[in-house]
């Protein structure tokens, strides 16, 4: 490379930088601190927000139902509010494969086995799609309810959306409400 095609470089790439003001960085500076401000303070109001979830319910469920079982009431007005106790149940299945058929049984012992749900799923690749509509047409047929769900994973379109507008190839932006935007993704320090 000679030194003219050097200095015909370095000249093209100055140009790159004629945007470039000290007005300009300082406003880019100031959205930045802007952003790092926000940041904390959505950070500092979520922590607030979890602390008094828990506070409401370390009264909902423990000191006022214990403290009113200790007088041995279950209503009570206070400052116009009404609180009366009620029973809930609250319970998960098992995510242990073992357990999980465990429960079922027992559900199934107790005559409680009309409650378990079951659904039957089959994928098929993209190049099934005559496949699937002819399984479920035959399932059918056969007197099974069939569900059919057909889809795009939303990451999947976002991608499309993105790969055809950057290559300028056809995509209707309206149909799928889509649009490319740009983020300013801050990391590193957020205190300042």
């Amino acid at each position: 490379m000679s030194d003219d095609t050097i200095w015909e470089q370095i000249q093209v790439d100055a140009a790159d930088f004629e945007a470039l003001t000290t007005e300009g960085g300082a406003e880019l500076s100031e959205l930045v601190r802007s952003l790092q401000e926000v940041e904390e303070k959505l950070s500092k109001v979520e922590k607030n927000l979890e602390t008094l979830k828990s506070v409401r319910n370390k009264h909902r469920y423990d000191l006022i139902p214990n403290k009113m079982a200790e007088m041995n009431i279950d209503k009570v007005q206070v400052n116009g509010s009404e609180v009366t106790l009620r029973t809930l149940a609250s319970g998960t299945m098992p995510k242990d494969p073992i357990a999980k058929e465990n429960a079922l049984a027992h559900l199934r012992e107790i005559g409680a086995g009309d409650f378990i749900k079951n659904d039957v799923v089959v994928s098929f690749g993209v190049t099934q799609d005559n496949y699937a509509k002819s399984l479920a047409a035959d399932l059918a047929d056969q007197g099974y309810e069939t569900l059919s769900k057909t889809w795009v994973e939303p990451m999947t379109l976002k991608k499309i959306i993105k790969d055809r507008v950057e290559a300028n190839q056809e995509i209707d932006l309206e149909l799928f409400n889509g649009q490319l935007l740009t983020m300013a993704n801050l990391k590193g320090n957020k205190n300042g």
